[in-house]
């Protein structure tokens, strides 16, 4: 009974005490706002009262002073803040206590071994001189930690210790370092898991056992935040299988010995889920029966159909990937949902979307079949109309430079599929750091929608000072001018037109250029593309003896224009060049006849066509499509100038997915041919066909496969061909973030003479020995791809494998720019 009374009378004594809290403060009004700092002031007096919403006169509001504490901490100036209220009369005085951040003064380690404390205080971002920041100094230990864990003492454990003279306001950090023995991976097991499945497993998860290159990769031991995100993979493998129950039990971590641990991954798979029947309702527009297994929709659109209805209902059944019978996995049920979507908005009804609600999807189980039967629910509505286009951003392109590449006008249905091509062509223009186009709805009616295309400009105009070296062109300093948005009719700024402007200016120990160029992508408000180039060019690389110098001055001018797709496109150019050759007179005597007979000015007068069919993706390196150009060139003939001969060559490069996650395999080849024709008798040597160096056989000098001459029988000279082929495939895969490794296999040949493949026969120096160039010449080699700042650069050793007996077999080294194979 006494118990009872007690628990009573506590109930009672809480709930007063829970009714007085909750009464209302008597209105105290503030009196005066003190500020006083401890330690050197961080701020002045009226920094804090600016910052501050409380004011003498107002009402004491403890949760206004709660705000005030919140604002000043947010500043980050202080340290530590406290409010005292003291009560005067009927009427309360505050006094806001400040201490600033103390500055660091100095920064310890205590218990680092295995790393240097120079090593520690690089790997930290906060600094002495810098003010203390707790929030940092948590990141800090962080990062102390995955270093340590990066070389296999997981178990390491960091934290700081604090020492702070709040007189002067400076403080000492200490990490204090408790390092862990060094545990390699030796075992991952997958306990519960179909034998099937083990080697995807360990591909899927990132933590990898310890092996010969773990040095490098840093792969191989247990990194705690790696760990954990694994866990979310195995779970995300299962349910992609179709696995809905999967479990990860447990993981269990076990030691082999003092210094080798197993992984063991506890998993209870459950049954595989497969999809049942699949169900629509409220459709009259969607091809239901496109999701058939045995659906075809043919090569070509049936008499009674148009294309563009034929392309959607091949595209829907392309996109919707999982048919009745199919693995059921949440992306594929993601993909389904996107091809509803994409069907019916390139038909112009985009309110059938599932975050409007309009396409729900039910999943029903059938446990005893192993099923889950699909249900889409459509609420088709109206089509969509455009109503008008409204720009907003452009604050320097000019409207028409964004409308004409839209593929989508008022007035037409807002096929969503066309709004995304403009969206791309856009991106494509690099002009912009955002492109957003989406409808917004008018009052006009429901299904009449303006068109927002939002844009935030980025820079255009780039103007670069550097020096580079090349295999081919050695050291080179250049200055270059680029604007990719030029407008020639817009003084003083001369941007915004979606013009091109550039100009090249290099001076080298090889090479000597200026080069001046102009486009403008829609001539005459057309998609024709207009190009103007004035250059000069300097070379002194020509021959591999440096015997001359060769200067081209010149005018090129071409148009360009898609053909029936974007992907394909013509070229139609003109060039007109003067070509002149010095010779030094006390090198004359060592110079081939070919040479020789070019000695002087000469004015060739082209013209040429280029037809290029183009599918690779984004990015510095493609990892899927291809380009293919057909190049076709007449010099002289009718067009003029003092020589006449053609060109004609296919040229073709084609890009793949690895066998990993960021491997790429890109094969390329090119065959071409020229010739002379009407009065002159053979191809200029400077205008024939060379391999060797950096983009081409790169096991082998610059020029110094194929055709050559022997000059006073004492050396050869590489004189080029007039019929040659090459081909190259090179696998290249990431190291780390801007770095690959690449290997590769080059081979071709050139031959002296058009449509011939007969190798030339030449004598050997100092015996007179015909030999032959042989067939082809190849080599295999290694590289490494960098993604520099200044540009992408290729350093490449290369191997010489078969060849003709003048040729050298040692290694050749090159190092050149861009990430793909130039054409």
């Amino acid at each position: 009974m006494k118990r009872i009374l007690v628990l009573w009378l506590m109930a009672w004594l809480v709930s007063v005490v829970t009714v007085c809290a909750q009464l209302p403060l008597p209105r105290t009004k503030i009196i005066r706002i003190d500020i006083r700092h401890i330690g050197p002031p961080a701020t002045s007096d009226q920094f804090v009262r600016d910052h501050i919403k409380s004011r003498p006169g107002d009402l004491y509001q403890p949760a206004v002073v709660d705000e005030d504490i919140r604002s000043l901490y947010n500043t980050g100036y202080f340290y530590n803040i406290r409010v005292v209220d003291e009560r005067q009369g009927d009427g309360v005085i505050l006094t806001y206590i400040l201490q600033g951040r103390p500055t660091i003064a100095d920064i310890r380690f205590e218990g680092n071994k295995k790393f240097s404390s120079a090593k520690l205080s690089h790997t930290i971002k906060s600094k002495v001189g810098s003010p203390l920041d707790e929030h940092k100094l948590f990141e800090d230990c962080q990062q102390i930690q995955k270093l340590y864990e990066k070389k296999g003492y997981s178990e390491t454990t960091v934290q700081y210790r604090l020492s702070i003279d709040e007189a002067v306001g400076r403080g000492v950090v200490t990490f204090e370092i408790n390092e862990a023995r060094k545990v390699k991976i030796a075992e991952i097991r997958f306990e519960g898991a179909r034998t099937e499945y083990l080697k995807d497993l360990k591909k899927t998860i990132k933590t990898r056992k310890h092996g010969m290159f773990s040095w490098i990769t840093g792969r191989g031991y247990l990194k705690k935040e790696e760990f954990e995100d694994d866990k979310e993979r195995i779970t995300q493998f299962y349910l992609e299988r179709g696995h809905l129950d999967f479990e990860l039990k447990n993981v269990r971590l076990e030691y082999l010995s003092s210094n080798k641990l197993a992984i063991i991954f506890e998993i209870s798979e459950g049954p595989q889920y497969k999809v049942g029947n699949i169900v629509f309702r409220g459709v009259n527009l969607l091809p239901t029966n496109a999701i058939a297994r045995d659906f075809k929709p043919g090569s070509r659109p049936p008499p009674e159909m148009n294309r563009r209805e034929w392309e959607l209902i091949r595209n829907f059944n392309s996109e919707f990937k999982m048919k009745s019978g199919d693995i059921f996995s949440p992306s594929g049920l993601q993909a389904d949902v996107k091809a509803i979507e994409n069907f019916y908005g390139a038909k112009g009804y985009i309110d059938v979307t599932e975050s409007s609600g309009n396409l729900t999807v039910r999943k029903k189980p059938n446990v005893q079949q192993g099923t889950i039967d699909l249900e889409f629910e459509i609420n088709e509505g109206l089509q969509t109309y455009v109503e008008k286009i409204d720009i907003r951003g452009n604050e320097k392109t000019k409207d028409k430079v964004i409308r004409r590449e839209l593929a989508i006008y008022p007035g037409e249905p807002f096929d969503m599929s066309r709004v995304e091509i403009s969206k791309a062509r856009l991106e494509g223009l690099r002009y912009f750091d955002k492109v957003e186009l989406k409808p917004e709805p008018t009052e006009i009616a429901p299904n009449r929608k303006d068109l927002v295309v939002e844009v935030k400009e980025r820079p255009t105009g780039f103007f670069t000072v550097g020096a580079g070296f090349s295999s081919i062109d050695r050291l080179v300093g250049f200055a270059e001018f680029n604007q990719g948005n030029f407008d020639l009719f817009n003084p003083p700024n001369f941007s915004g037109g979606g013009q091109k402007a550039r100009a090249y200016f290099a001076y080298g120990t090889r090479r000597r250029d200026v080069v001046l160029t102009f486009i403008e992508p829609w001539f005459l408000d057309q998609k024709l593309e207009l190009g103007t180039e004035v250059y000069h060019r300097w070379l002194d690389f020509e021959s591999l003896n440096d015997l001359y110098t060769e200067a081209r001055a010149g005018l090129r001018l071409w148009v360009r224009k898609p053909i029936w797709t974007e992907r394909l496109t013509a070229t139609l150019g003109y060039n007109i060049e003067n070509v002149g050759l010095e010779f030094a007179p006390e090198y004359k005597s060592q110079l081939p006849s070919t040479f020789l007979v070019e000695e002087g000015d000469t004015l060739l007068s082209r013209v040429n066509l280029t037809l290029a069919y183009d599918t690779r993706g984004k990015g510095l390196l493609p990892n899927r499509g291809q380009r293919t150009e057909l190049f076709g060139e007449i010099t002289g003939g009718p067009f003029g100038g003092e020589k006449s001969f053609y060109r004609v060559e296919l040229r073709t490069g084609w890009y793949f997915k690895g066998l990993a996650a960021g491997h790429v395999l890109e094969l390329n080849g090119r065959i071409g041919v020229t010739d002379a024709f009407g009065d002159t008798q053979y191809v200029p040597f400077y205008d024939r066909f060379y391999l060797g160096g950096m983009y081409s056989l790169r096991g082998y000098r610059y020029r110094d496969v194929g055709p050559k001459e022997l000059v006073n029988d004492t050396y050869l000279e590489p004189i080029g061909g007039c019929t040659y082929w090459f081909a190259s495939a090179e696998y290249s895969i990431p190291l780390i973030p801007r770095v690959r490794f690449a290997t590769f296999y080059d081979i071709g040949m050139v031959y002296p003479n058009a449509f011939s493949f007969e190798p030339q026969k030449f004598p050997r120096p100092g015996t007179g020995e015909l030999i032959s160039t042989g067939s082809y010449a190849d080599n295999f080699g290694f590289g490494i791809r960098l993604d520099l700042p200044i540009g992408p650069l290729r350093l490449d050793v290369g191997f010489p494998l078969t060849h003709d007996p003048t040729l050298r077999d040692s290694p050749r080294f090159n190092v050149g720019v861009g990430y793909t194979r130039q054409f």
